[in-house]
C-alpha cells in the first residue's frame, strides 16, 4: 500500500514527574483539570526523554511499521533537530524526498509532563510547521498514493488543508483528515466545505463537539439514559443541556461528502460512523504511561486497515489495540507494532 502523510513533526521533551511531587486539581462542576507547581520550585523528574512527535510524524511510522510505503511531506528548520527527524524517518523506512526546510523558522518543538493520569500538559511551539503553504504542494508528492493521511495543521498550513485534500482526491487517494480543535474553531467552514474530497474525518470528543456546534440541530427530546449503551449514545455531543447526536453529526459529514466520521472517546473507546449508522468499539485494558500519540496510533490504523479492506469491526480492533501499545510508553512512537506484533495481541 502506497501512502502519504501530510502535516507536522515535533522534537518532544518529555518530562515524567512522581505523583507525590506535583499537585492534581480536578473541577467539581467542569470538566477541567490540572496540574501544578509551586512557583520558582525544583520539581525532581523521575525520566525526562527527548523523542520525534507530531501527528505527521507518528501516523508515518504507525504505516509503516504496518507494512506501509509511506512518504512524508513536512517543513522542518534548518536546524539539528530537522536533521532527528530525517534519521528518525529514514530508520523507519519513511521516505523523506518531500520533506522541506524552512529558512528562518525552528523545526518544531514540545515540553510534555507527564504525572497522575498520565493525560499530559504540553507547550508547543509549532514553528516551521504552520509554514506549508499551497505554493509548496505538487500533484507529484500524491500520485501513486492509495491512501493519504493528512494531520492537524495550524495557521498558514491550515490554510492550504482545502488544497491539500483536493490534490490528494484527484490523484485517486482515499483520504483521511485528523483536524484539531484550533483548527476545526477557527476554520470550521473551510473544513465542512473540505469533505468534499476526505472520505474520513478522524477527531476526539472535544474535537466532534466543536464541529457539531452551531451546525447539527439540538435534539429536544433527548433519548433516556441507559448505562448499557456507549457514552456518546447516552450523552451526545455538546455542552451540559444541548444534546446533539452522534448520528446527527454523521449525517451531515456524509451530506458535505465524507463518507466516514471517527470520533476518539479517551479511555471509553472510539466510534466509526458511515451516514448515521455508529459502530463502536471499547478500549482494552492496558498499562498507562501516557496517552501522547494514542489518538494518532488509532486513526492510522484504522485508516489503513480500512483501505487494506478490514471489515469495520476487525479494523477498529486493530486500532484500539496499537493505541493501547502506544499507551504504554512515554513517548507516541515505541510502542508502535508491526503488523505481525497487532496480530498475535488480537
Amino acid at each position: 500500500m502506497k501512502i502519504t502523510v501530510v502535516g507536522g513533526a515535533t522534537i518532544d521533551v518529555i518530562a515524567t514527574i512522581d505523583p507525590s511531587d506535583i499537585e492534581s486539581v480536578t473541577m467539581r462542576n467542569a470538566a477541567n483539570s490540572y496540574l501544578l507547581m509551586e512557583q520558582g520550585a525544583k520539581v525532581e523528574a523521575t525520566h525526562i526523554d527527548t523523542q520525534m512527535g507530531g501527528g505527521a510524524t507518528n501516523a508515518s511510522v504507525s504505516m509503516a511499521r504496518l507494512g506501509g510505503d509511506v512518504r512524508t511531506v513536512l517543513m522542518l528548520g534548518n536546524d539539528r533537530d530537522a536533521e532527528h527527524v530525517l534519521d528518525r524517518l529514514k530508520s523507519e523506512n519513511v521516505d523523506t524526498s518531500y520533506v522541506m526546510r524552512h529558512p528562518t523558522e525552528p523545526t518544531g518543538k514540545s515540553v510534555i509532563i507527564c504525572s497522575h493520569d498520565r493525560n499530559a500538559g504540553v507547550f508547543v511551539n509549532r514553528g516551521s510547521n504552520s509554514c506549508l503553504s499551497g505554493d509548496d504542494l505538487t500533484m507529484e508528492m500524491f500520485e501513486g498514493s492509495d491512501l493519504v493521511y493528512v494531520s492537524t495543521l495550524s495557521a498558514q498550513s491550515a490554510d492550504a488543508f482545502p488544497q491539500i485534500v483536493r490534490m490528494a482526491k484527484e490523484a485517486g487517494a482515499f483520504v483521511v483528515c485528523n483536524p484539531g480543535i484550533r483548527q476545526i474553531r477557527q476554520r470550521k467552514d473551510q473544513v465542512l466545505d473540505a469533505l468534499q474530497w476526505v472520505d474520513m474525518i478522524a477527531i476526539n470528543r472535544d474535537e466532534a463537539s466543536a464541529l457539531a456546534q452551531g451546525t447539527v440541530t439540538l435534539c429536544n427530546n433527548p433519548p433516556a439514559l441507559d448505562p448499557s449503551r456507549p457514552d456518546l449514545i447516552n450523552e451526545g455531543l455538546g455542552e451540559k443541556g444541548a444534546f446533539i447526536k452522534l448520528a446527527d453529526l454523521s449525517r451531515l459529514v456524509a451530506e458535505r461528502g465524507s463518507r466516514f466520521l471517527v470520533v476518539t472517546n479517551g479511555a471509553e473507546g472510539a466510534y466509526l460512523t458511515e451516514n448515521g449508522e455508529i459502530h463502536f468499539c471499547p478500549t482494552i485494558p492496558a498499562k498507562l504511561e501516557s496517552t501522547i500519540g494514542a489518538g494518532d496510533a488509532f486513526n492510522s490504523t484504522l485508516a489503513f486497515a480500512l483501505v487494506a479492506g478490514k471489515a469495520f469491526d476487525e479494523a477498529m480492533r486493530w486500532a484500539v489495540t496499537n493505541a493501547a501499545s502506544v499507551a504504554g510508553y512515554v513517548d507516541a512512537q515505541t510502542g508502535l507494532l508491526t503488523q505481525e506484533e497487532l496480530q498475535k495481541r488480537l
